[in-house]
């Protein structure tokens, strides 16, 4: 079944929002311990979690399977309580393990899509949509009913089926739904657990632009989970990468693609080389690193002994190749040689070695190279990112 893009429409489902930048959720200090069964140890599954989101941000918490991220959700939700923290949306404590403060999950004026869509069979797509109003424990007239149900299937440009069976739904119809029983109620917080899982990867490329301009449409501020680093780049005005339970690296999509922290960041947020070497400091001088490849000029955000062990960062896209005659004397420019060659469409992927050194590229297919040829390569200092060595663990 072909799917149809659809283009949400701010005035069907107006959000009444406050002043821009507001903070809509603190998250301080979470902690959560499942205790461990059949003589396993206890796991540490959030230690000492703390991030803000701002009104109208769309918020990713990002990290392998295992990280703390969904847990994190779930405390948000009230579907788990911390063993200790504070949770605040607005104003309102809604988790505070000091003063006993517990607002329960159907209190908190949240709007959730779980993985599985949650979709009921039985049901057709109005009567989905409904469910909440119908069951939410607040009485409201049957004509204020199929108002705002409909108002949020239009807006997700459903109107038309809302007396299909949910059978007869595709997968990102079936998404849909679920999205417009999530807003239906006029949340202050829409919470979305890897949503776009269970689609195929065209439809999920599609579906990741839509739910964006969506929730962006109706300024609702939202909180996705998912362990897709394309998806967060992607989504995302914030990012949260989560490893083991603590928060690795917080920041824009950009900053941290381009600007990680860590081995383990740089690893998980893309293909990255990562080449190794020792930290050459002089005061008022950029950051060298002495490596196989030669010495590297790099930007960095850390404070290195001279010594020190690094790990250089270039990105495959990085690089930029020049001829051979352009010699290599300059700053980051280096004689190398194509081992391989491999067209993938949209870009060819190189791999080069030089020094030693095995690196991959990312070139345009536009234009031509042939395995076994020299060339130079040349990595501007800005795009050379260093990081401290002590975490060489590869991202799971």
């Amino acid at each position: 079944m072909s799917e149809r893009r659809f283009t949400p429409r701010k005035a069907d489902f107006p959000v009444v929002r406050s002043s821009v930048g507001r903070s809509m959720l603190a998250i301080d200090s979470l902690l959560k311990t499942y205790p461990g069964r059949g003589g396993r140890a206890a796991t540490k599954a959030l230690d000492g979690v703390s991030f803000t989101v701002k009104e109208g941000d769309f918020f990713t918490l990002l990290g392998p399977s295992g990280c703390g991220k969904t847990t994190t959700l779930q405390c948000i939700a009230g579907l788990e309580a911390p063993d200790d923290g504070t949770i605040r949306m607005g104003s309102e404590v809604v988790f505070g393990s000091r003063g006993g403060a517990f607002v329960p999950a159907n209190r908190r004026g949240l709007g959730m899509v779980f993985q599985s869509y949650a979709i009921w069979p039985h049901m057709s797509v109005f009567d989905n949509v409904a469910f909440p109003l119908v069951f939410g424990g607040v009485r409201m007239a049957a004509a204020s009913v199929k108002a705002e149900v409909m108002r949020a299937l239009e807006m997700v440009q459903l109107g038309h089926l809302a007396d299909r069976p949910a059978p007869m739904l595709s997968g990102g119809q079936q998404q849909r739904v679920a999205l417009a029983r999530a807003l239906v109620r006029r949340p202050r917080i829409l919470l979305l657990d890897e949503p776009l899982s269970n689609l195929d990867a065209k439809l999920r490329d599609t579906m990741r632009a839509e739910i964006r301009a969506l929730v962006k449409s109706v300024g609702i501020t939202t909180i996705f989970v998912t362990h897709d680093q394309t998806e967060a780049i992607g989504m995302s005005d914030q990012i949260v990468l989560m490893r083991a339970g603590r928060i690795v690296q917080q920041g824009g999509p950009r900053d941290i693609y381009l600007r990680p922290n860590s081995v383990f960041t740089a690893d998980f947020m893309g293909r990255s080389n990562l080449i190794a070497g020792k930290a050459v400091v002089e005061p008022g001088a950029p950051l060298r690193i002495d490596t196989k490849l030669g010495v590297l000029v790099a930007e960095t955000d850390t404070e290195f002994a001279p010594g020190a062990s690094v790990v250089a960062v270039v990105r495959p896209q990085a690089v930029r190749i020049m001829p051979k005659a352009s010699g290599s004397n300059s700053i980051n420019s280096f004689a190398a040689w194509i081992v391989s060659l491999n067209f993938l469409g949209d870009l060819v992927e190189a791999e080069v070695e030089a020094g030693g050194v095995r690196m991959v590229l990312m070139l345009n297919p536009y234009d031509t190279y042939e395995e076994g040829s020299e060339i130079t390569l040349h990595i501007p200092p800005e795009n050379c990112v260093a990081v401290p060595a002590d975490d060489r663990e590869a991202a799971s």
